[in-house]
């Protein structure tokens, strides 16, 4: 019989009839005679355990107690605990630091690949017990503390859970995932157990992990073996060869294509250190070289938001670092990238309003998303991505699916907003810098950008943007709310193209009211008097056809045949924050927006709770958005709606505190707040995400009523007013162009009063 018979056997004897508890002691007696070895055993065993079709669900039907289905200890359904991140990379483990099987965005990814499926460890045989995590600030390194199971050492004596303690430390760079296991034993006497980690890699592509189908695949290569190492490959159908080469140090006393063991001999109190480092490599020199931004960061000055709420200031500090630990550094600059697992790459809406929120505490990032995206602007039609000359891009991927055109993302320009918001941030961007320099540069990419506005956007002349994808494997939808259903009519039925979103009018909006100040900035007074002239038109006609009477506020949307998508969303609330409602109807739209059908005490609902497709647990038609919160707030903010806007950013403050490190995922779901309870998570939502965790800092700005005039060196304070749950705000560190500003808002009574701080070096009004 062979090793592998005899562990099916014991395996499924053990489980199904005295429980798996009991499996390690029925292998040794088993083996007691010494006709096979017990170690031999063990790890055949841990590969059985690993594999999924080992860990299906048993039906009540094939048990009588329920402590018998007990197979592994590690978790099934939840989330992923232990997210790293580093350039291209990205790791998603469960809190053991383990990849189980039973989520597919698990793994150790790069460039859109999943490099490795498999990295497992087990203590004589048994799944270790999470103690504790904590990651860098940076979130680019990990310390897990874990413990034994309950076990049998090959002694044949009985160790209680707890009477080992592994640290596993992970460390994640560019192309490297580093590990050092240091194993201590507490117990009595000294320990003979087995360590053995059990590997794999697939090397999927993340689109077909996202559901996106595949009629071909590439060609997993045959693994190398080396005295200290084994070489996992994969030659996909683009041709690149990608590689996972598995270190081990010491060397380990087994080495299999999936597996690596070795024999401790623990001594009580003596730690015992094993290293592992997984390298990822491709045969392919021409992906756009990203690095990890960590050791960039650490040579900036960082900006510091302090309040009488330490709770509140760590709700900010983890914004601030998961900023950190999205950016990545590119040739032009740092690129916040979108979310993990699923958008862990440059995607131009995102990027540019995750931007604009961080704007006042980093301009850094503003300056690299401009510049990224001026290089990969479009310059040519093609239908296959959508790309236009003058549009900013939507995504940009480099995996295989990319790169055999399975996919259009490479980069895919199918975005109707990402050109004009281009246009506000590269505004806003000068409004706080006064960057001459990268204005004379970008110059033609704005007009570029202007271009395509009038000439692309608006195809049919009437002033409005609208979409309509060309691309077969195209978003059908190309606004924020990019979901197959994100678009309605109030019957129920999803809207058909070409659509001109109303939030879009806005921003087309404001970027011609921007593009008017840059040519101003430039010289240009003629053209600066045309863009102008050109927002004052919108401004009209938009009004004209958007206003929705019956429901006092703006359609979503104008469908084809310029039929109006007339359901309540937050699309209106964008309106707001562009600039575009006048002031009359302004006060109309926010009373519209804050009623409970929209604002459900966690934020804003992107659709109606009256609406026909509503549905809380869905996508855009009823959840809730932090950045999409965020803006509408902003909006609100904009027309003088400070408690209205405060009572938004407690909204998104207490639900912090329902998730785990204060980290606001990219979307929860919309059912109504009940007290004493948390948000309902919305079970695929990315976290962290860029946007979400920019929200606090774009509603907090608008709150504060910060409008910099770099050139002038000065700052107005358009209605400074804290929000409810704040006594006291400093900041310290923002600059406006090379000058610090200091300054410190203390509530009296009602009011807010601003305090200038030593530190303070430009002028300040108050309004």
């Amino acid at each position: 019989m062979s090793y592998d018979d005899i562990v099916i056997a014991l395996f499924f004897y053990a489980h199904c009839i005295v429980g798996y508890s009991c499996l390690y002691t029925i292998l040794l007696n088993r083996c007691s005679s010494g006709a096979v070895d017990i170690q031999d055993v063990i790890f055949v065993m841990e590969k059985k355990i690993a594999d999924a079709s080992l860990l299906q669900p048993i039906s009540s039907e094939q048990v009588t107690d329920e402590k018998e289905i007990i197979i592994d200890n590690s978790d099934q359904t939840g989330r992923p605990q232990i997210v790293l991140k580093s350039g291209d990379s990205f790791l998603l483990t469960d809190s053991c630091g383990d990849l189980p099987s039973s989520r597919q965005e698990i793994g150790l990814f790069r460039h859109g690949t999943r490099f490795v499926r498999m990295c497992n460890l087990f203590l004589a045989g048994r799944k270790l017990v999470a103690l504790s995590h904590q990651s860098t600030e940076m979130s680019n390194a990990c310390h897990i503390d874990l413990t034994n199971a309950p076990l049998t050492s090959t002694q044949g004596r009985t160790i209680e859970q707890g009477a080992v303690h592994i640290d596993r430390f992970v460390q994640l760079e560019q192309d490297t995932l580093a590990q050092t296991f240091t194993i201590t034993s507490f117990y009595q006497e000294p320990l003979q157990l087995t360590l053995s980690l059990l590997v794999g890699a697939d090397f999927t592509d993340l689109f077909e992990l996202r559901g996106f189908g595949r009629e071909q695949h590439g060609t997993v290569l045959p693994p190398l073996l080396h005295e200290h190492a084994v070489t996992l490959r994969y030659k996909g159908l683009d041709q690149v060869e990608r590689q996972t080469q598995m270190n081990f140090d010491p060397p380990a006393a087994v080495i299999q294509p999936d597996r690596a063991g070795w024999m401790l001999q623990l001594e009580r109190g003596v730690p015992y250190q094993i290293s592992v480092t997984a390298k990822m490599s491709e045969t392919d020199g021409d992906k756009v070289s990203m690095q990890s931004a960590s050791h960039h960061w650490s040579t900036l000055a960082q900006p510091t938001i302090t309040s009488d709420d330490p709770i509140f200031d760590r709700w900010l500090k983890r914004g601030m670092q998961d900023l950190m630990m999205l950016s990545t550094m590119t040739p032009y600059g740092y690129y916040p990238y979108a979310g993990i697992p699923w958008y862990c790459t440059p995607f131009g809406r995102d990027g540019l309003i995750t931007a604009l929120e961080y704007l006042p505490w980093y301009p850094q990032v503003a300056k690299g998303t401009l510049r990224f995206l001026a290089a990969y602007q479009g310059a040519k039609i093609d239908a296959f991505t959508d790309e236009e000359p003058g549009k900013i891009l939507h995504e940009f991927r480099t995996g295989e699916m990319a790169q055999c055109r399975e996919i259009p993302f490479i980069p895919y320009y199918g975005t109707v907003d990402a050109t004009p918001l281009f246009l506000i941030l590269l505004e806003a961007y000068l409004r706080w810098t006064d960057d001459r320099a990268l204005l004379e540069a970008l110059w033609p990419n704005a007009q570029a950008a202007v271009r395509w506005m009038v000439e692309y956007g608006d195809k049919d002349g009437d002033r409005f943007l609208e979409y309509h994808t060309a691309s077969e494997k195209g978003l059908q939808h190309q606004g924020w709310k990019d979901s197959l259903d994100g678009i309605n009519h109030s019957d129920g039925r999803i809207a058909r193209s070409p659509i001109a979103l109303s939030e879009v009018q806005g921003y087309a909006y404001a970027a011609y009211r921007a593009m008017s100040y840059l040519a101003q900035r430039q010289g240009y007074l003629d053209e600066a008097s045309r863009w102008e002239r050109a927002a004052t038109e919108l401004q009209t006609q938009f009004v004209e056809q958007y206003w929705w009477e019956d429901e006092q506020i703006f359609y979503q949307g104008l469908a084809a045949q310029k039929e109006p998508c007339d359901v309540v969303s937050s699309n209106a609330g964008h309106c707001l924050w562009s600039g575009v409602v006048p002031d009359d109807l302004a006060q109309k739209v926010i009373s519209r927006l804050m009623r409970a059908d929209m604002n459900n005490g966690w934020g804003m609902r992107t659709l109606s709770s009256q609406a026909a497709l509503y549905n809380p647990l869905s996508y855009h038609n009823g959840s809730i958005w932090p950045h999409d919160t965020a803006v509408v707030g902003a909006g609100i903010a904009r027309y003088g709606g400070k408690a209205q806007a405060g009572a938004l950013l407690q909204s998104l403050y207490d639900a912090s505190h329902y998730f785990a490190d204060a980290r606001l995922p990219e979307l929860y779901c919309g059912f109504e707040r009940r007290a004493g309870y948390g948000p309902t998570r919305y079970p695929v939502s990315c976290s962290p995400q860029a946007w979400a965790a920019g929200a606090p800092f774009l509603l907090l700005s608008s709150l504060l009523g910060l409008q910099p005039n770099a050139a002038t060196q000065s700052l107005t304070l358009q209605q400074p007013t804290l929000p409810d749950c704040l006594n006291s705000l400093e900041l310290r560190g923002i600059t406006i162009g090379s000058r610090t500003v200091h300054l410190r808002f203390i509530r009296v009574g009602t009011q807010t009063e601003v305090v200038l701080g030593q530190e303070n070096e430009i002028a300040v009004r108050v309004l």
